[in-house]
């Protein structure tokens, strides 16, 4: 059990992640969290405003461009993963028992965010950790448009890699000394990423008390 919860905090930090794995473990972090319904919990954002800040530096030395672009690509594929799992298997895993890695409530608030914000939502749910997974996935079941998918998965992928990437690696130089307070920096992202999911949990449970 303890080597299991080492295990967890070690996949959970966005730090170690970049650290041990560089940029390959960061984009199979990212494909995983955007295209397998069990990535759900993994760390998106703090990762991605993180090694904006690590771009250049030995432990991730690769120039921002091709950082900004591997991690959409990632992400963008993710999404088409998730898509075509959710259009050939949808039906069978709400079927399914809830379980650690898939809860129907997930794909439920995924599609009432959907319903609310139509194919916006592709774009805006990227930066909501649970929706941002859940959301290609009930798209895929109901059969959502293809193409229009597609379009707005790639405006969704840039916008949500560029926007905080790019927050992380200029927020570095123009602060260089914030490198030495990654732990708080992740914390503080951590509980800020977490409100609009808060948010849209509590407005589906005061949509369904009405």
């Amino acid at each position: 059990m303890h080597e299991f919860l080492l295990y967890m905090t070690e996949i959970l930090n966005p730090e170690l992640i970049i650290n041990r794995g560089g940029l390959i473990l960061l984009l199979a972090i990212i494909f995983t969290e955007n295209g397998v319904f069990f990535g759900f919990f993994l760390p998106g954002d703090s990762l991605l405003f993180l090694a904006g800040m690590l771009c250049g530096l030995p432990v991730l030395d690769v120039s921002i461009y091709t950082l900004v672009g591997c991690i959409t690509a990632s992400a963008f594929l993710g999404y088409i993963i998730s898509y075509l799992v959710g259009l050939k298997l949808g039906k069978w895993l709400i079927t399914r028992p809830d379980s650690l890695f898939f809860k129907a409530k997930y794909l439920n608030m995924a599609s009432s965010y959907f319903e609310k914000r139509q194919h916006g939502a592709i774009i805006i749910g990227r930066f909501i950790p649970v929706i941002r997974t859940f959301l290609p996935l009930c798209l895929g079941l109901i059969k959502s448009d293809f193409r229009i998918f597609m379009v707005y998965n790639l405006i969704g992928s840039i916008f949500w890699t560029s926007s905080l990437v790019l927050a992380g690696y200029f927020l570095k130089i123009i602060f260089p000394d914030l490198i030495h307070y990654l732990g708080w920096i992740i914390m503080t992202l951590v509980v800020i990423t977490s409100i609009p999911l808060i948010r849209e949990f509590i407005k589906i449970k005061r949509d369904h008390a009405q």
